[in-house]
């Protein structure tokens, strides 16, 4: 829902009648957790005016996202739902380019007719929009979406609010432009751009109360306009906590730097410590590089993942001529999907597009295109060795890698997932020191020698020598110990978790069977006798 509302002007300055405060009147509503967030986007940006066609600054796109549009996204992730957007320079073209019903949220949208002041009067716009604890977001600000869960549903306690802050002053970029901050024992105790005793930088993440109203309004009545002003005046009276974020990153949006440092973050935020040797040493350099290129374009991750399937295709058709140069240039291509085939989740991550759907999605279209490429390497092997058996062993093998995908994927639906990657991810957990079970300490240890970024390295150097049938006995081993590694190792799991017992379907086929025939309630009917 949308809502129109004027733009307020017949304040003539930035300062409501303290009448109008929410603690006098009583009206604060406290909340255990928070669904409100309000967004500060009404500066000019004037140090990038004239940037992308001369956008205003909640327009300006970082990661193929416009920096509002990614605002609103990342706290939606966290569940935040409604949102009050105070504007204020070119707010009708901003208004225009951010439809709530197409991001499924509620927004109201506030002007701020003083906008040319410092952001405090934005922030008191808000006032008649809130009644309980709200999340204060800046609009020119990316960040790691897990910062809000941090924050979010903090208990404030006695505390007006909790400021967000990052202690790791070696990776600002900009440490001179920053709003510096001194904290004790995750108390606020002093910020400002000009502070010169900090140890900390404000990261612009506030859970905040009507009170910093009040706040707003002392620190005005002082010739303080901006935002800091009212939450010095909080920390001042031993009313405001800190909340360090740890590794999670973040940036602030103020130069044509600083799109490019933020990207820079994006795209570093899409490698995982779980990431395989290969996918850090190799793929994840590469996919990286491809992805800023496709995160500028209108390409969606489930079209990557389709073209991918396409791409394994084309090399199963060309493996299948069991050639040694089209095996060779198979294995290059091989090694190439893989790659690409990180650049689905990277683009979903960065544009916020990632989904149960699109991880199911990205799932099945890998396992589609295993078993393109297995039919494919089958015809090629065939053609070299005339052995119809092979036909036999691969038919087998792919019969039983359905069986553990599907014991796969049942796993991950108990586990409310849609990714195979969280079961790779469990598999690993079950090598601990307390495991007896051998064969589970076992899976564990080798499970990522099925991870696809290794077993398409090793299928790249093996493919190199031009020997398809070489080839093709190495990936059906291949394939049966990760069929039986992911049966057992799910099968387990399922039990463990869930109190699953995987004979329970057959026990219920073979009981349903058992009834049919024992069934007495079949007569047969009397015979008829035939006329000419």
């Amino acid at each position: 829902m949308e809502l129109n509302l004027p733009a307020d002007s017949t304040t003539p300055t930035c300062l409501p009648n303290a009448q109008t405060s929410s603690i006098k009147a009583g009206l604060i509503k406290e909340e255990s957790s928070i669904s409100k967030a309000v967004i500060i986007a009404a500066g000019n940006g004037s140090r990038l005016q004239g940037y992308q066609h001369g956008k205003p600054k909640p327009l300006i796109k970082v990661g193929g996202l416009p920096l509002l549009k990614r605002v609103i996204l990342s706290a939606k992730k966290k569940g935040i739902t409604e949102f009050v957007i105070v504007l204020g320079h070119q707010a009708a073209r901003i208004r225009k380019e951010i439809k709530a019903q197409k991001l499924g949220v509620k927004i109201t949208w506030v002007r701020n007719p003083n906008w040319h002041k410092a952001n405090g009067c934005s922030v008191l716009k808000a006032e008649k929009f809130v009644d309980g604890k709200f999340l204060l977001l800046m609009s020119d600000h990316i960040f790691n979406c897990d910062i809000l869960e941090k924050i979010k549903d903090v208990d404030l306690g006695k505390d007006c609010g909790v400021l967000c802050v990052d202690h790791r002053l070696n990776r600002i970029s900009n440490l001179d432009d920053a709003t510096k901050v001194r904290t004790e024992k995750n108390r606020v105790i002093n910020l400002g751009k000009s502070l010169t005793d900090f140890n900390a930088i404000d990261v612009g993440i506030f859970v905040l109360t009507p009170r910093v109203f009040d706040a707003l309004r002392r620190s005005q009545l002082n010739g303080d306009y901006s935002l800091s002003g009212g939450i010095r005046a909080l920390a001042q009276e031993g009313q405001m906590a800190a909340l360090d974020i740890g590794d999670h990153f973040w940036q602030d949006v103020d130069t044509k730097p600083d799109v490019k440092h933020a990207e820079q973050l994006l795209l570093r935020s899409t490698r995982s410590k779980t990431d395989g040797i290969i996918a850090q040493a190799i793929n994840r350099r590469i996919s990286n590089w491809i992805t800023k290129w496709l995160i500028k374009t209108p390409v969606t991750p489930n079209q990557i993942s389709i073209f991918n399937v396409c791409l394994m295709a084309f090399i199963a058709w060309l493996v299948s001529f069991g050639k040694p140069l089209n095996t060779m240039l198979g294995g290059i291509l091989f090694q190439f999907a893989s790659i690409l085939d990180g650049c689905d989740g990277e683009v979903a991550q960065i544009k916020l597009k990632d989904s149960k759907f699109g991880a199911l999605v990205d799932t099945l279209s890998d396992h589609v295109s295993y078993f393109i490429f297995i039919i494919g390497v089958t015809i090629g092997a065939f053609r070299n060795t005339n052995d119809p058996m092979m036909f036999f062993i691969t038919g087998g093998s792919l019969i039983y890698l359905i069986f553990a995908l599907k014991f796969g994927l049942l796993y991950i639906q108990k586990e409310g997932s849609g990714s195979l990657r969280d079961l790779d991810q469990d598999i690993a957990a079950l090598n601990h020191s307390k495991q007896t079970v051998w064969y589970l300490k076992f899976f564990g240890l080798v499970h990522h020698l099925g991870r696809r970024d290794l077993f398409s390295f090793s299928g790249f150097i093996i493919m190199l020598w031009g020997n398809i049938t070489l080839f093709y006995w190495g990936l059906m081993g291949a394939v049966n110990l990760m069929s039986f590694g992911i049966s057992i190792s799910a099968v387990a799991l399922l039990y463990q978790r869930h109190n699953f017992n995987i004979l329970n379907p057959f026990k219920k086929f073979f009981r349903q069977i058992s009834t049919w025939f024992s069934n007495p309630a079949i007569k047969l009917q009397p015979e008829k006798e035939l006329t000419e």
